[in-house]
């Protein structure tokens, strides 16, 4: 059993990643943090409010509300285009009874690695902002939770915000450097594989032929904000009904790593240079000038396996 915190921006991506941790056996949600990205702090955690509600897991997942803004102050607005207004594709979902913690989310890290004892992973799909926060109060923090599995980064794969970075990464990427040069047992799922792994409109429409009753309304939910993520793949990619699998694709693997290859890296992220902020810089020299541990960096994984991973926790 898997115990995990999930810190997300819960936008379309992150949600159907919150779903699948939700509905897994082998997976127990120790909580749920937000923060700014997708959407706000504030309405990611109404969302993730909303999908623990209808994920309906059977055990209670606490909501921490996280940073509004970067560790410099800096915010952008959410990009509606492509996750809606309300973070997950403008899908109205029913309104919980759940109320959010009254402790920000990086004192509700702290306290879950105190408790667990070295048997928390903690799984980031948005900016590293919340865990970046927990670490300037507790510096000790990467020797007491088990580790860390961070959607985030390219090295080969061009960026999606500028040539040389992915989003997440660049969105705070202060906080990201912070992170990955902390200490932590850290695996970075980047571009260089969630751009080959894709989900399409035909597997979710299968769902609803084979999923129990109890599920349907998980995947209908699914079949709406997906359509939204159709649509904008299709506008930028040009791809027709699939899109690609950014934060499922680091919850599975942080459930499962044995589905991708990894490499080593030393690793520091550029946030001083404005042309090529969020940049993974590597140092692999025999004698680098990176202190700090090596992290993994995923290069490759099955994606047949992973899609079916997806799918198999709705059935």
């Amino acid at each position: 059993m898997k115990h995990i915190i999930i810190d997300c921006d819960t936008g379309i991506d992150d949600s159907i990643a919150i779903l699948y941790a939700l509905k897994n056996r082998n997976i127990h949600v120790e909580g749920i943090t937000t923060g700014f990205g997708n959407t706000s702090a504030k309405q990611a955690a109404e969302n993730t409010l909303r999908l623990i509600k209808l994920a309906n897991c059977g055990y209670e997942v606490p909501v921490a509300i996280g940073a509004e803004q970067s560790l410099n102050g800096e915010w952008e607005p959410a990009p509606v285009h492509i996750h809606g207004a309300n973070g997950i594709g403008n899908v109205e979902l029913p309104k919980a009874e759940q109320k959010v913690l009254d402790e920000p989310a990086w004192d509700f890290i702290i306290r879950k690695a105190d408790e667990l004892q070295g048997n928390l992973t903690i799984v980031t799909l948005g900016r590293l902002t919340n865990l970046a926060k927990a670490l300037i109060k507790d510096p000790r923090l990467p020797y007491k939770v088990k580790n860390v599995v961070a959607m985030g980064g390219t090295l080969r794969k061009p960026g999606n915000v500028t040539p040389y970075a992915e989003a997440n990464i660049y969105g705070d990427a202060e906080a990201s450097d912070m992170v990955v040069s902390a200490g932590f047992h850290m695996m970075l799922v980047g571009l260089d594989v969630t751009t080959e792994t894709f989900i399409t409109a035909e597997s979710i429409n299968s769902l609803d032929r084979y999923c129990p009753k109890e599920s349907l309304p998980v995947v209908n939910y699914m079949q709406s904000a997906l359509g939204y993520y159709f649509k904008f793949h299709y506008d930028t990619m040009g791809s027709v009904d699939r899109c690609v699998v950014h934060d499922p694709l680091a919850m599975i693997l942080a459930e499962d790593p044995s589905i991708g290859e990894y490499r080593f890296l030393r690793a520091r992220v550029e946030y001083a240079n404005t042309e090529y902020r969020g940049m993974i810089k590597t140092d692999e020299r025999f004698k680098s000038e990176y202190k700090h541990d090596e992290i993994l960096y995923c290069t490759k994984v099955n994606s047949d396996c992973a899609l079916r991973r997806i799918l198999s926790v709705m059935q």
